[in-house]
């Protein structure tokens, strides 16, 4: 029974000794596969970080934008009035300087039909 004794601690020694191996070859492996991700997701952030910074500047962008549009808008809608406002006074000029139409004498129309002839009364 102490050579079966000795067979079993053996066996499990050398188990031991070759599961260390495939061990440490996995541990270096998911240690290279973290480090990979790591980095891919350095350079995701360093991406997402530049997406973002690109986002900011187009907001800024389009905020100026509306500002510049809303500007013209005002002044577009002063012009308008300013515009109105100059169409009236030439209106009011023009009725002061310019000669008035004299207006049309309205005709009437007399009644063309032929008067109706009195008849002499013969009853007398």
């Amino acid at each position: 029974m102490k050579m079966a004794t000795k067979a079993a601690a053996l066996m499990l020694a050398v188990g031991v000794a070759l599961g260390g191996c495939a061990t440490r070859e996995s541990v270096r492996n998911a240690q290279t596969s973290a480090d990979e991700a790591g980095h891919r997701a350095a350079m995701a952030q360093g991406r997402a970080d530049e997406a973002w910074g690109l986002g900011d500047r187009a907001m800024a962008q389009g905020t100026d934008a509306k500002n510049l549009a809303m500007t013209a808008e005002q002044k577009a809608d002063q012009a308008n009035a300013d515009l109105a406002a100059a169409k009236k006074r030439i209106a009011y000029l023009e009725s002061k300087v310019l000669p008035k139409k004299k207006k049309k004498a309205v005709k009437r129309r007399q009644n063309t039909a032929a008067p109706a002839q009195v008849r002499p009364n013969t009853n007398s």
